[in-house]
């Protein structure tokens, strides 16, 4: 009676143990790991770009200033060595002040300089990383692909088998068998061992083994884990 269920269930377990071997390669869990930094790189070297833009303006802006003020505190230097001892004292503040503003913009320039260093060397050292991380990508993303390409044509002939294999099962057990599958049990069907399910392994009492004998399939429910026990 439940033969041919029983070799369909043999025959999706040998789907589902293909399905599994892709979905959980060790070479396609690397390849998306190193895809996911790969594309952490590719948006931190963005940042940098942008970043580097801004303080290049800031580094021109500053340099421009910094000249505008040169070119007045020379300015302000020949009209000292011309000036009355009067205007002497004023001159004298005035290059002073002068003398402080092109000083902090030689620091803030020196300092937006040791900026542009450090993200160039930042966004060089990414790049050789990127270099390294993309060629290992690569390297496992053609080793899924291998098996990919040799388990595909196996997941695609035991589907077939599935198919010709569900024209010849009988309504009632596939019924059971389909309604059990949509909550992701599996195996659905688990033979009696020792009195016990085969699946979970709980004990099971004489009269509910009993009640085999008058079930139209000869299974009964698991009450811990739902699946259908049958015994040989």
């Amino acid at each position: 009676m439940l033969g041919k269920i029983l070799e369909y269930q043999k025959t999706e377990q040998e789907l589902i143990n293909l399905e599994n071997e892709l979905a959980k390669s060790k070479d396609r869990e690397k390849a998306a790991e190193i895809q996911q930094t790969l594309k952490n790189q590719h948006a931190r070297l963005v940042m940098l770009e942008d970043a580097a833009r801004k303080i290049n303006d800031s580094y021109a802006k500053a340099t421009a200033k910094y000249e505008d003020y040169a070119k007045k505190l020379d300015k302000l230097e020949a009209e000292m060595q011309n000036a009355d001892e009067s205007k002497m004292e004023m001159y004298e503040k005035t290059y002073k002040d002068f003398a402080a503003i092109g000083a902090s913009l030689e620091k803030d320039i020196q300092n937006i300089y040791t900026s542009v260093q450090q993200i160039s060397k930042e966004y060089e050292d990414i790049i050789k990383k990127s270099k390294t991380d993309r060629e290992r990508f690569d390297k496992f993303k053609a080793a899924y692909g291998a098996l990919k390409n040799d388990r595909e044509p196996k997941i695609a002939a035991v589907k077939a088998e599935l198919a010709k294999l569900e024209k010849e099962l009988e309504t009632k057990a596939y019924m059971a068998y389909k309604q059990k599958r949509e909550g992701n049990l599996f195996p659905v069907f688990v033979e009696v061992a020792n009195n016990r399910c085969g699946g979970c392994r709980m004990e099971i009492s004489a009269s509910k083994l009993g009640q085999m004998k008058s079930n139209d399939l000869g299974i009964i429910e698991c009450e811990n884990c739902g699946r259908l026990i049958y015994q040989k």
